[in-house]
């Protein structure tokens, strides 16, 4: 069954009810919602149009080359004081519309539908000179420039089709690539010659559009040094499932968690956080409370608690030695102001407790409350005392119910405030991701299976779901796997996949959060299919990164 692949933004925009207006001038490009046979007009500053509104007036006024483009709010549009359109512009409130014939008449544009099926107006049409293919990526060449918005993708078994409108071609075809035209509009296939549907990653410039093809499913795909990927359709308890694998030397790379841009209690995609940290690939992590996004579980990012543990759920550790770790073990923070020890109920919570941190990283306004003595505290030492919205760059904010205040009144600014922690974790931890249940331990199912899966609300272990796990091998690498449904079956439960990392020969396994959370991302590209369709945003990502020298 044929699949249809349309670049990531052609997805984006499909979603929207609208329909879009692709505009083409002077070799940019701006992509414009149309609204009863209008566009907006400011939205042309991106071609390098000036647009300028004056609301006293009620006039707007579009300049570009030599050309004066009035506006009034009577609807009229004027060039050069001379032509007039009578009935061809609206104003909505800040808003100015134009009307979409008489845009392509001011700017000599010419009328065209694109290869996924948008209006175009374009001034020029690309050429497609010439088409390459070699190892493993097809090329293809223009004079002029191309949009993302007037391309195609299809991929079926053993080949790929990409179709281009408007464009034409002097293009010849080459084994094992052919070159069809139509009107105003090209084809390129390509035959793979093997039985196995490519995954593609595209890449395009003004006048040059690249594909890379990727098969992993043909066996394991080298991404970096140390980390390869691989793509199996495989049965987990008799269900047909595909099967994504990082397979990871932690010697080489780094295993590390990250957090949305805008701090924790924000979320945000896997693929943006791949993208904002140019790693090689991440999964989803950690479990979260989805009425506020905070992530639920130990988290320590480069030796920093950004969040105190859940409870007696496996923990994922990337030690400063490069080892990984997968174990339960006990991890009690305290903080000691002066001489006094304090045990620490939550960092970066938005929930109550006698005593809370909160560093940097909290991407939400420290809660004030009238029961809680704050102190700021910077390089290990207390700067001020009383409440601020937002911890330092170096320190961080400890809020300690007023209950304890007479043993704290004689704290003040320049008194040492210091992290103790208790654990049995017997290295020094670098990276840590708290999640569940935990599918083996040392080459074993664990003893205690059953009251591993009632650690989990909502059936979470017993659940047919699409399933991310993390498991470390005998030799000290790392397997980080997604698995997603393919019979309808809504996926795996926690027995089938206990047999699976059995199988699999993996020494200690366990999940991280699963259904619509779960998503591997390759650099730019999704690899794994998400059972909504779509992606969800979470709090907090597992990333593979290249080590810096």
């Amino acid at each position: 069954m044929k699949v249809t692949l349309l670049l990531s933004i052609l997805l984006s925009v499909s979603c929207l009810v609208v329909a879009q207006v692709l505009v083409g001038f002077q070799g940019k490009f701006v992509s414009l919602e149309e609204s009863g046979g209008f566009v907006e007009v400011k939205e042309l500053e991106k071609l390098g149009l000036t647009f300028v509104l004056s609301e006293r007036s009620g006039r707007a006024y579009l300049i570009f080359e030599k050309k004066i483009i009035l506006i009034t709010n009577d609807g009229n549009v004027t060039v050069d004081f001379l032509d007039l359109y009578e009935k061809s512009a609206r104003f909505d409130g800040k808003k100015v519309l134009i009307k979409i014939e008489t845009l392509q008449k001011i700017l000599d544009l010419k009328l065209y539908r694109t290869a996924p099926g948008y209006m175009a107006l374009l001034d020029a049409v690309p050429i497609l000179r010439s088409v390459v293919f070699e190892k493993n990526q097809l090329k293809l060449n223009f004079t002029g420039f191309v949009s993302e918005h007037m391309i195609a993708v299809r991929t079926s078994k053993g080949r790929l089709t990409v179709e281009i409108a408007p464009c034409v071609s002097s293009a010849i075809s080459v084994e094992p690539v052919k070159i069809t035209s139509g009107e105003n509009s090209v084809k390129v296939e390509l035959d793979l010659a093997v039985d196995v549907e490519p995954v593609i990653v595209t890449k395009l410039e003004p006048s040059v559009l690249v594909f890379e093809l990727r098969m992993p499913m043909l066996g394991r795909e080298w991404l970096a040094n140390g980390v390869y990927w691989q793509q199996t359709t495989e049965r987990i308890g008799n269900k047909e499932v595909l099967v994504n694998y990082l397979w990871i030397d932690p010697s080489i790379v780094e295993l590390k968690p990250a957090i949305s841009s805008s701090g924790i209690g924000t979320m945000e995609s896997v693929e943006i956080m791949v993208a904002k940290n140019s790693a090689v690939a991440g999964v989803n992590a950690s479990y979260f409370d989805p009425g506020t996004g905070i992530p639920i579980g130990l988290l320590i990012i480069d030796g920093k608690i950004l969040q105190t543990p859940y409870g007696e759920r496996p923990i994922f550790v990337y030690t400063y030695a490069g080892t990984v770790h997968i174990e339960r073990f006990y991890f009690d923070l305290n903080v000691r102001v002066g001489q006094l020890l304090f045990i620490v109920k939550g960092v970066n919570t938005v929930a109550q407790g006698e005593v809370l941190i909160f560093t940097r990283e909290f991407g939400l306004q420290i809660p004030r409350r009238d029961d809680t003595l704050y102190f700021v505290v910077e390089n290990g030492k207390v700067i001020s005392r009383g409440w601020v919205g937002k911890a330092p760059e170096r320190g961080f904010v400890l809020a300690i119910s007023s209950k304890y205040e007479r043993y704290l009144q004689e704290v003040k600014a320049g008194d040492p405030v210091e992290y103790v922690i208790n654990t049995n974790f017997p290295y020094r931890i670098k990276h840590a991701i708290e999640a569940g249940p935990l599918l083996l331990y040392q080459g074993a199912p664990i003893p205690d299976r059953n009251q591993e899966k009632n650690r989990y609300g909502g059936n979470i272990a017993r659940a047919n779901a699409t399933r991310t796990l993390i498991a470390t091998t005998r030799d000290g690498k790392v397997a980080v796997v997604v698995i997603n449904d393919q019979s309808n079956s809504g996926g795996v439960n926690y027995d089938e996949l206990v047999d699976f990392c059995m199988s699999k020969g993996f020494y200690s396994a366990m999940n991280f959060d699963g259904g619509s959370s779960s998503v591997m991302v390759i650099k730019d590209k999704i690899v794994s299919r998400t059972p909504t369709g779509w992606t969800r945003a979470v709090p907090v990502s597992l990333l593979v990164m290249t080590k810096s020298d």
